[in-house]
């Protein structure tokens, strides 16, 4: 009896069927058969044990003869034949099917056959560019997200609308400049490829903005323009190569965000809805040239040559446009990674930024425009988990000359420090604040509104007769993850000065207005970014 014909092994089960008496049969085990087989076995161990404990011993006391206590013949019969065709039954159902469980020609193990099919079949899709998003095609991925919110000054109202001198928008704000209304902040779409594994590899990637920040990025600060949503931002569109020198050197042409400044300009990347001051005073994006290359697991650098600065200006608190002058400008980053500790692990970095743009005279290449940045991030201090810390300095001098070659008034010497913290009660629940001091030095010296100031307060028209102002800001924000992809952040912004006759309100404010401009604002946002 030869129920298997692909190995020509008689399974246990058609022994243990031809001889019923043969009790060693079913003990026989299972360590040295393999794949069908080891069914066949398995069934010759139950069929021995309904036989000699299950049915044998239940029937036994139950049909024996009363005098001489032996079982009746005929029970004895029937009790063989019962088992013998059982195990004729599982020997013949073992023999039909053992070649369809066969994995290989070797028997092989199934699981492992399984798992090399699976990871063939992964591989497939990896070429074909797919992940567990989707097929996005050769390789070209899809993402963004859309950022929208609500925003209400509590300090420039009345019970009637906004108080006399109103400023119509948010003083010294970067993108959350809008309230009183429902807002579009954005919607980004991202399509890019990933530098393949090729020994010159090359990728690309294009970060299209549409809504408010698209506006604000466009320097549509002023009139009619203020409020326009339906602006376009062309935000990155480089070509990502890689030079096979080293451990790699990563380059980037075209258009890229900056490499100064703690925060950046993807909203549900920061902690805080609005942003600070001191992103407020850098560049937003830069275009030219860059290269970084990674020295090892703690330390990498960036150098780049560019146009300019892209947000040329510091229009009322925003900027746009781009390289006003026809000469380059150089920016560098160095950042660090510190090994982990019980201490918490650490992530510092330093950027600088030199060039002479002029955005009094464009046709002028003798300004001077230095910036420097420097921050840190402490994630789980003393072995406190939910706690990170973090720290931004950033100083700006614009060195501004008019053509005759005197300083021009507009020159801008001004500083920010801010300090972070954020609390991550769980998975979905996260407190984080922030404060912020700016100090500007001759910001404010010439007469002009915030339309055209390069501080970030309202100056009055009649002029402003003081050196410095100072600027200082305290932000608390809730952010739930409640919704998966879906960041809602319930915010609270306190903004003041101690410097007499500046601060926030009409952009217009005229001598005898001044007590149109306050010293402080308030403002309550309620923002929600769904990411893709």
């Amino acid at each position: 009896f030869s129920p298997c014909e692909k190995c020509r092994l008689r399974t246990p089960v058609a022994r243990f069927a031809q001889d019923g008496q043969n009790k060693t049969v079913a003990r026989e085990g299972v360590a040295g058969l393999e794949g069908p087989h080891r069914l066949g076995m398995a069934a010759a161990q139950v069929a021995f044990y309904f036989k000699e404990e299950s049915v044998s011993r239940r029937v036994k006391r139950l049909l024996v003869s009363p005098r001489t206590n032996q079982p009746l013949k005929t029970t004895t019969l029937l009790m063989n034949f019962t088992i013998k065709l059982t195990g004729i039954v599982f020997g013949v159902f073992t023999g039909f099917f053992c070649p369809l469980f066969a994995d290989d020609p070797g028997h092989g193990d199934g699981k492992k056959s399984l798992e090399s099919r699976l990871q063939e079949l992964e591989q497939k899709l990896k070429d074909i560019g797919a992940d567990d998003r989707g097929v996005k095609g050769d390789g070209i991925k899809l993402s963004g997200y859309v950022d929208t919110s609500y925003i209400v000054n509590l300090s420039d109202r009345s019970n009637s609308g906004p108080v006399a001198g109103s400023s119509l928008r948010n003083t010294g704000r970067t993108f959350d400049y809008q309230y009183d209304s429902f807002n579009l902040h954005a919607v980004k779409l991202v399509i890019e490829k990933d530098k393949d594994d090729g020994k010159f590899p090359a990728g690309f990637r294009a970060d299209v903005m549409y809504g408010d920040d698209a506006n604000f990025l466009n320097g549509n600060l002023v009139g009619a323009g203020l409020f326009n949503d339906s602006s376009v931002y062309i935000e990155q569109a480089y070509v990502n190569l890689g030079a096979p020198v080293g451990n790699g050197i990563d380059i980037k042409i075209g258009k890229m965000v900056t490499l100064m400044s703690y925060e950046v300009l993807e909203s549900p990347a920061n902690w805080q809805f609005s942003r600070s001051e001191a992103y407020r005073l850098g560049p937003f994006t830069q275009t030219g040239a860059q290269a970084g290359y990674k020295w090892n697991d703690f330390l990498a650098s960036t150098v780049a040559v560019i146009n300019g600065m892209d947000a040329a200006a510091l229009t009322g608190g925003a900027g746009g446009g781009s390289n006003l002058n026809t000469d380059f400008s150089f920016v560098g980053r160095l950042d660090a990674t510190g090994p982990k500790t019980s201490w918490g692990d650490f992530s510092a970095f330093a950027a600088g930024l030199y060039g002479n743009d002029d955005f009094t005279a464009p046709t002028s290449n003798d300004g001077a425009m230095h910036h420097w940045n420097i921050g840190g991030t402490w994630s789980k201090p003393f072995e406190i988990k939910p706690m990170t810390l973090g720290i931004d300095y950033f100083y700006r001098q614009d060195h501004v000359q008019t053509v005759g070659g005197a300083v021009n008034p507009a020159s801008l010497d001004a500083s920010a420090i801010t300090g972070y913290g954020k609390w991550d009660w769980n998975s979905w629940l996260t407190t984080s604040g922030r404060f912020g001091y700016s100090v500007y030095h001759n910001a404010q010296a010439t007469p002009a509104g915030a339309a055209t100031g390069l501080g970030p307060l309202v100056v009055p028209a009649a002029g402003f007769n003081h050196s410095s102002s100072d600027y200082y800001n305290f932000t608390l924000t809730q952010a739930f993850n409640i919704w998966k992809d879906t960041l809602i952040r319930l915010e609270w912004r306190h903004d003041w000065t101690d410097t007499p006759d500046v601060g926030f309100g009409a952009a217009s404010a005229t001598a005898a207005s001044r007590d149109d401009i306050r010293q402080e604002q308030d403002t309550i946002a309620v923002n929600v970014v769904y990411s893709f």
